[in-house]
């Protein structure tokens, strides 16, 4: 299989994700898996194709390692593990930035769909091609 190519940003853990424990919300761990799944998406692909098509989760896997808290400087890194006619499997992680230990992984499978139908649709290869190293 051909190498996948992460896509990353690190950011700063903000007051509005801190729970009643004093660390990050389980759901603020979610919201970001997404968010990062979104902005792959929208960085490496064209207007066009997200216009037609899109991606629909199927089964979501998550591992919270250790806490975050307030002011912690996060790295989240996302790339698509492998991918069949019409599914993908995305993993994620998180990482503190200044330890580098992972804090968070997850894994989730999705389905490719068009938009208008909101049916199953086949991964080609320029839909692909973005994601992965050239061979």
């Amino acid at each position: 299989m051909r190498k996948a190519i992460p896509f990353e940003k690190k950011f700063k853990v903000e007051n509005d994700v801190i729970d009643h424990f004093n660390h990050v919300n389980n759901i603020a761990y979610v919201q970001w898996v997404l968010g990062i799944s979104k902005d792959h998406w929208i960085s490496f692909s064209s207007e066009k194709i997200r216009n037609q098509f899109g991606w629909m989760i199927m089964k979501h896997n998550l591992n919270y390692i250790r806490q975050a808290i307030l002011n912690d400087e996060l790295n989240i890194k996302t790339w698509i593990h492998d991918f069949s006619t019409a599914t993908s499997t995305r993993k994620t992680t998180i990482s503190e930035v200044n330890t580098q230990k992972v804090i968070f992984e997850s894994q989730a499978r999705w389905c490719f769909v068009n938009l208008k139908t909101q049916k199953p649709t086949r991964l080609t290869s320029d839909i692909l091609n973005p994601f992965f190293e050239s061979l």
